[in-house]
C-alpha cells in the first residue's frame, strides 16, 4: 500500500475540474439520493433534507458533488459536508487521516449549490463495506412555491452531478439512481390573508399605540406566491384608509376614549383575490383619574401586563420575577404610600405577601423568584394601596411552566437496522405570549451507551401562546458500527446550542427502540 499526499496540482485539479473526462479503473461505485422518495404532501414553508450517498467503491480519495434544482419551488437552506457532516465517508472510513473540504456556495437565484468536494490527505483510498452507504454530502431544502401539477421534483442527472476519484486522480465508474421529493399541488388561486395586533392591549386616550400586521399572510396567483406590498389601515370605521404603509408594523394615537371599529386591509398585487380585510374593536380608556395603581413586569415587555388587569408573560421555574406599581392620583405620581403585593399559584396558594413604599415617581417595586418545583398553570399577582382614603387595587395573571416544553419524542418505527434512515417525531408547545427562538437536539444511543447521531435544529421561531402540539420530523443514519439491541433517543430544546451557553428550556424526553443488524 502506498501513502499519498495531495499535490497543489492535484488540489487544482479537483477544484477546476473535478467534471473533467479521466482516465477510468475497473472498478464500479453506486450514488443515489437518500431518501429516493418523500412524499410528505411538502407544502409551502416545509422543509425536507437529502443525503448524497456512495456505495461499493475502492480506493476512494476524492469526490465532488454539485446539484442544481428550481428556486421557484425550493431553496437550499444549509448543507454539510466533511469536518460538518457526521458520518461522513471519510470520517466512518479514515478517521484518522486528514481531509481537505472545498466548499461550494448556494446561490437560490441561479438554483444551484457549487461544485462541494472532499480529498483525503497523505493516505491511499479508502474502500467501502459492500452494500453499505456511506454520506457524501447533506442538503437542506426550503418549499417556497407549488410545483405546477401533482408531479414532483426531481433529482436526476445532470441535477446532481456527482463524481469520484482515486487516489491516482481517475474517475472511479459509477451509476446514479434518481430520486423524487413530493410536493402537493398547486391550490387554486387565493388572495392574502389580514391579521394584526396592537400594544398595549387597553390603550390610554392619547397615547401611542403599536399596530402589528407581520403575521398577515401572502396570496397565490396559481403559480407562485404574491407578498403583500401594501397595509392599508383605517383607525376610525369608516373604511377610507387613510394610512398606506409598505411596513406591517405602525403606530396610531387616539385623541378620545371609546370604542374604535379598526380595519387592516392588505394588497398584495397578482393574487386572486389582490386585498383582505380585517376589523377589531379597540377600546380606549380615558387616563385613570383620582387614586390608581397599575401592576406591571416591566422585564417581560411587550407583554408586561401595562393596563388594568391585564396579562403578563409567561414564567419558568427558578425565574426571578420583578413586579412594579405605580400609584397615581389624576395622573401625578404619590410618594409614601405603602404599597402591598401579593402572588397566588395555580393552587390558590400564597407564594408571596410583600410591602413597598412608593418613591418620588409613585413606584413600588418588589422581586421574588419562581420556586423550582412550582404548580404549573395560571398565577395572579395582586396589589393594593390606599390612596386618599380610597381602597385602589390591580391585578396582573401570568402561567408558569416550561416556557418552550417537548411533551414526547417518539421514533416512527419500533427497529431499524444498521445504514437505515432513523426517523423521529417531535412534539412541543411554548405557553409564552410572546415568539421564543429554540434550539432543538436529538441524540441516539445504541444498546451499550456510544452515542450513534446528533440532529439539531438551531434557531427555531416558535409563535406564542402556541397551544400545539408542534410536530417535526428528523433524520438520522444508523452507522454500521452501532450495537444491536435496546437504543435510545433523547431530544431537549435549549435557548441556543449548549457550546454557545445555551441553557435548557424544559427536561429532555427519550424513547426506547430496537437495532438490528
Amino acid at each position: 500500500m502506498k501513502g499519498k499526499t495531495l499535490s497543489a496540482i492535484t488540489i487544482a485539479l479537483l477544484a477546476l475540474s473535478m467534471f473533467a473526462v479521466l482516465p477510468v479503473r475497473a472498478s464500479t461505485a453506486a450514488v443515489y439520493i437518500d431518501p429516493a422518495y418523500i412524499d410528505g404532501g411538502l407544502d409551502i414553508d416545509d422543509t425536507f433534507t437529502i443525503t448524497v450517498k456512495a456505495k461499493d467503491f475502492l480506493d476512494l480519495f476524492a469526490w465532488g458533488v454539485e446539484i442544481i434544482y428550481n428556486p421557484s419551488v425550493v431553496y437550499c437552506t444549509a448543507f454539510r459536508f466533511g469536518p460538518t457532516l457526521t458520518g461522513d465517508v471519510f470520517d466512518v472510513l479514515m478517521p484518522s487521516t486528514m481531509t481537505l473540504p472545498m466548499s461550494g456556495a448556494i446561490d437560490n437565484v441561479a438554483g444551484k449549490v457549487t461544485l462541494t468536494s472532499v480529498s483525503l490527505v497523505g493516505a491511499v483510498g479508502a474502500d467501502g463495506e459492500p452494500g453499505v452507504g456511506y454520506k457524501l454530502i447533506e442538503y437542506d431544502f426550503k418549499v417556497v412555491g407549488y410545483t405546477h401539477s401533482s408531479s414532483p421534483i426531481h433529482l436526476n442527472e445532470p441535477d446532481v452531478t456527482t463524481q469520484l476519484l482515486d487516489s491516482d486522480s481517475k474517475v472511479i465508474p459509477s451509476s446514479y439512481t434518481d430520486a423524487e421529493v413530493e410536493t402537493v399541488p398547486a391550490p387554486a388561486p387565493y388572495g392574502p390573508t389580514a391579521k394584526f395586533t396592537w400594544l398595549p392591549t387597553i390603550p390610554v386616550e392619547d397615547t401611542e399605540v403599536t399596530f402589528d400586521a407581520s403575521t398577515s399572510k401572502p396570496g397565490f396567483d396559481g403559480t407562485h406566491m404574491c407578498p403583500i406590498t401594501e397595509y392599508r389601515w383605517d383607525f376610525d370605521g369608516d373604511l377610507v384608509f387613510e394610512h398606506i404603509v409598505t411596513t406591517a408594523v405602525t403606530t396610531h394615537t387616539f385623541d378620545t376614549p371609546g370604542d374604535y371599529a379598526v380595519t387592516l386591509e392588505v394588497y398584495a398585487p397578482g393574487a386572486v383575490p389582490e386585498t383582505n380585510r380585517l376589523t377589531k374593536t379597540v377600546k380606549v380608556i380615558p387616563p385613570p383619574m383620582g387614586a390608581h395603581v397599575d401592576l406591571t413586569a416591566p422585564e417581560q415587555a411587550p407583554h408586561d401586563g401595562f393596563g388594568d388587569n391585564v396579562e403578563c408573560d409567561a414564567f419558568a421555574p427558578q425565574q426571578e420575577v420583578l413586579l412594579r406599581a405605580k400609584v397615581t392620583y389624576n395622573l401625578d405620581p404619590v410618594e409614601g404610600k405603602l404599597v402591598a403585593f401579593e402572588v397566588h399559584d395555580s393552587l390558590d396558594n400564597i407564594i408571596i405577601t410583600r410591602t413597598q413604599t412608593t418613591n418620588a415617581d409613585g413606584i413600588a417595586e418588589v422581586t421574588f423568584r419562581i420556586p423550582s418545583m412550582p404548580a404549573f398553570g395560571d398565577w395572579i399577582a395582586i396589589v393594593t394601596v390606599d390612596v386618599a382614603e380610597t381602597t385602589v387595587a390591580d391585578t396582573m395573571p401570568f402561567k408558569v411552566g416550561w416556557i418552550i416544553e417537548l411533551l414526547s419524542v417518539e421514533p416512527e418505527a419500533s427497529t431499524y437496522h444498521k445504514g437505515e434512515q432513523m426517523y423521529f417525531t417531535l412534539t412541543l408547545k411554548n405557553i409564552a405570549l410572546s415568539t421564543k427562538t429554540a434550539t432543538l437536539t436529538v441524540v441516539v444511543y445504541d444498546d451499550v451507551g456510544v452515542p450513534i447521531g446528533l440532529f439539531k435544529v438551531p434557531d427555531w421561531d416558535i409563535e406564542g401562546d402556541f397551544e400545539g402540539p408542534f410536530l417535526t420530523t428528523v433524520g438520522i443514519e444508523v452507522p454500521t458500527w452501532a450495537f444491536v439491541g435496546t437504543a435510545k433517543v433523547y431530544a431537549n430544546a435549549y435557548t441556543m446550542l449548549p457550546s454557545l451557553g445555551g441553557v435548557p428550556y424544559c427536561p429532555e424526553v427519550s424513547a426506547e427502540f430496537l437495532l438490528q443488524h
